[in-house]
Order: C-alpha cells, then structure tokens, then sequence
C-alpha cells in the first residue's frame, strides 16, 4: 500500500452498487472502506481511521441520511471532503455541508473517479499547507448534474 494513497469511505446500503463503486474507486487507486449505512460511518470515523473522502448516498434505512452524515462529517471532521450521491433526492438548500459536493446518479463512471479525485487532492493541498479551510471561492456546496444514460 502507498503511503500517500488516499482513503474513501464509502457509505451505501445497495450491497451490488457499493461493491460496484469500491472496485471502481480501488482500481484508480484509492483504497475504500465500505458502510452499509452513516452509522457504521460514524463508528469508523470514531474508531480514528484516517479519511480524506466520504462518497455516501443519501437514502438509507438507518442510522441517517447521507445529509445527515455529510452535516456531522463536516461538523466533527472537517479535514474530510464530502460527496454526496442520489438518484431519487436532490438536496434542498441548507442541506449539503460548505464545499460539498452532490453528485446526480447515474453518474458516469469516470466523473465519479474524477471528483473523488477532486476532492482527495483538495485534502492533501490542505494538510499540507496546515489548514483545512477551502480556497476562496470553493466554500460553496455544489450540485453536479449529470444526464441519464440510455
């Protein structure tokens, strides 16, 4: 394992689209630990595993949504770059944490790797730089739409 891999926590409770995404994501390099919902999140968060990227879905059974997650992520790990997916909900205003991002499933599969990416070179520019506070101008969540692929 390389030590500058970049870790992803990957929160979804469809097991086939998680496992889909976990391979997608290992495969550009990362290395991703799995959730089947933002409780077990939280548990591995508070177990202190070094996170730079949460990439969760927004509807799940339990234990909260992916707003929620994304809220106390941004709350009480703030270093963490958050996305944010859904093919059924789009987030309201106030929803997404500042610097998130929302994702609109499907996704391609190259724009996910490609924002996951985004978003772990944003976190190791700021542990860098020692400050995990987002450059000026990208504080703003932001929503990605995609078109449905046929």
């Amino acid at each position: 394992m390389f030590e500058d891999q970049s870790t992803v926590l990957l929160v979804e409770d469809e097991p086939l689209i998680r496992l889909f995404i976990a391979e997608l994501l290992e495969d550009a390099g990362f290395r991703v630990v799995e959730a089947a919902n933002a409780a077990e999140a939280l548990v591995i968060l508070a177990a202190g595993l070094n996170v730079n990227v949460l990439l969760t879905d927004i509807d799940m059974p339990f234990g909260g949504s992916g707003f929620e997650l994304a809220q106390k992520v941004d709350k009480s790990w703030p270093e963490i770059e958050i996305l944010i997916m859904s093919g059924r909900q789009w987030p309201a205003h106030g929803d997404l944490p500042p610097g998130a991002a929302f994702l609109a499933k499907p996704c391609p599969n190259e724009a996910i790797v490609s924002h996951v990416r985004s978003a772990a070179e944003r976190t190791k520019r700021a542990c860098q730089s020692g400050n995990a506070a987002y450059p000026p101008g990208e504080a703003a969540a932001k929503i990605l739409p995609f078109p449905k692929s046929a």
